[in-house]
């Protein structure tokens, strides 16, 4: 069901802008005069109420800046601009039509647009690599960066307490895949954060953590040369960082990164900062995408394949008139893009002549932890501490409101006096559902183990394992499920699980396991049904079992008795 959208009262032109990211954001405010004078309406579609500076995300993870100070609300910081905190369920460039969906709506809701400025970013895409999707962190958005800093901290609490050996290393060893910005900022700021966090751990040691950078090509930071790119490597690994260079990842596990070449780095923590794919969005601009799946623009910032659609940043592909190439996805690209692109949509309203879009980067810096960064700014190369503060500097400009500006510089400056943070903040309530991957061979669960999840097989098959019996007593493929026993009973696990090759799963957590059995009859009469099966061939197992005992100590007293004759 499609609702529309009340009409504009007067005739005015609307452009409607998709994202709210750099280039929504910078774009709307550059109309907004035209706005203010009452020349054209403007309207905002964002998945997100609020803006965030994406280059900082990284040191929100380790505390070095807190989430509320990079983030700011669009409404506040666009008044007069109709605002829609939804979803972009669908576009029609032939109709002029976006159709969006709010945030807990059941329906629909139509815009007409005059012109349309697609600036929706890029999407993470982990589905090519089997695990990573459900095992690897994300570092794009605040939420994510706010569960990989709680996934940090729990990782310390619990190897505070573990008792194996190879489970303290797991959780001290930290892994990072991809080495661009983010890649490298993320492992720098994780690096900094665990070494400063692991002193408050009596029986912990600063020299157990381990964090490992991984990197596909030859070489970290493609986007600085080649001398920044070396001296930024020697930095992290003076520091204590292991950069892994021409080496892709493959999988990943619940306690593993499995490597191309089959390798597996033990841990329980693997960020990814692989490169994003294109947003879903743009798939309704069929005809006017290159093969990378972005959308193709000119040298004005428009599709060609349609008269009146701009686009800028990560979701378009726009030649670089100056330097040859297309410009690269980077917020300062994307800021400058989405300024040129509004001047280009009121050129066109009122029938001048769009100009080319000519941008040369002023800069590209990366911070590397411990005060220290590298930058190459109007063709200098600065390295150490001064890249650091320009990175900063520069960054503290670009942040919204002169309030958030303030909070950032007091932060900072306390920061300098007091340590970080390691509170482990969690929201409460039952976690959702979730799928998991593992390797042939690794451990679902073991028997006398606490019961946690209940799993569904979605492909491959698991082996199950009673008492000591080293022969598998069942063996469950897709479809068929487990760990339904130990819940409904509330005692300890009576078996253990082994993935039989690789295999994905769907994980319901105790809790949620519960309330679904509470409010389903149904649910509730097919998973006892299916433990009291279990249970009476478990049963039957062990008696058969104790009888082939007995058999056999009879016939070891036949056999003795005999011997004992002989002599």
């Amino acid at each position: 069901m499609t609702t529309p959208l009340a009409p504009t009262p007067t005739r005015r032109p609307r452009v409607v802008i998709l994202g709210g990211g750099y280039g929504g954001l910078y774009a709307a405010l550059e109309l907004w005069k035209a706005v203010r004078r009452d020349k054209l309406d403007v309207t905002l579609v964002s998945r997100d109420n609020f803006f965030l500076v994406q280059p900082m995300l990284p040191e929100a993870v380790s505390g070095n800046i807190e989430a509320p100070h990079i983030v700011k609300s669009l409404r506040r910081l666009l008044p007069g601009i109709d605002f829609h905190h939804a979803e972009i369920d669908s576009v029609d460039p032939e109709e002029g039509v976006v159709h969006i969906r709010h945030h807990g709506a059941t329906v629909e809701r139509r815009i007409a647009y005059d012109h349309l400025l697609v600036a929706v970013g890029n999407s993470t895409d982990l589905v090519s690599l089997p695990g990573m999707a459900e095992h690897a962190f994300p570092v794009k958005t605040i939420a994510n960066a706010f569960a990989l800093r709680s996934h940090l901290l729990g990782a310390l609490e619990q190897a505070e307490v573990t008792s194996s050996a190879a489970e303290r290393r797991k959780l001290l060893t930290f892994v990072v895949a991809g080495a661009g910005y983010t890649g490298v900022e993320v492992a720098s700021e994780i690096n900094d954060y665990m070494r400063e966090a692991v002193r408050s751990y009596p029986t912990l040691d600063e020299r157990e953590v381990r964090v490992v950078l991984l990197q596909r090509s030859g070489r970290i930071l493609p986007e600085l040369s080649e001398e920044l790119a070396a001296f930024s490597q020697r930095i992290l690994e003076r520091s204590g960082i292991e950069v892994w260079t021409g080496t892709p990842i493959a999988s990943a596990t619940a306690e593993s990164a499995v490597l191309a070449g089959g390798e597996q780095i033990p841990t329980r923590t693997l960020v990814s900062a692989l490169g994003a794919g294109p947003n879903p969005v743009l798939q309704c601009f069929g005809k006017g995408l290159d093969s990378s799946g972005r959308l193709q623009a000119d040298e004005f910032l428009q599709a060609p394949a349609y008269e009146n659609v701009w686009v800028v940043g990560d979701a378009g592909a726009i030649p670089n008139l100056r330097d040859g190439g297309q410009y690269p996805p980077t917020a300062q690209s994307a800021l400058r893009q989405a300024q040129h692109a509004a001047r280009n949509i009121l050129a066109a309203i009122e029938e001048r002549p769009p100009r080319p879009f000519l941008h040369r980067s002023t800069g590209v810096m990366v911070t590397l932890g411990g005060y220290r960064g590298a930058a190459e700014i109007f063709g200098f190369k600065l390295q150490g501490f001064l890249a650091w503060f320009l990175f900063r500097t520069f960054w503290l400009v670009q942040l919204p409101g002169i309030d958030r500006k303030l909070r950032a510089m007091l932060h900072w400056t306390i920061e300098l006096f007091f340590k970080r943070d390691i509170a482990k903040y969690e929201a409460m309530g039952g976690g959702p559902v979730a799928r998991s991957h593992y390797e042939s061979g690794q451990t679902i669960f073991r028997q006398g183990e606490f019961a946690d999840n209940f799993y569904v097989v979605l492909s491959g098959e698991v082996e199950i394992y009673h008492g000591g019996s080293p022969e598998a007593t069942a063996v469950l493929g897709p479809g068929q499920y487990f760990g339904e026993m130990s819940l409904l009973s509330h005692r300890q696990r009576s078996a253990s699980a082994l993935a039989r090759g690789p295999v994905d799963l769907l994980v319901l957590s105790a809790g949620d396991f519960t309330a679904l059995a509470n409010s389903s009859s149904e649910f509730a009469a097919m998973v006892e049904s299916a433990a009291e099966s279990r249970s009476r061939a478990n049963e039957q197992r062990e008696s058969d079992a104790g009888k082939a005992v007995s058999t056999g100590d009879a016939d070891e007293t036949r056999r003795g008795g005999g011997a004992k004759s002989q002599t």
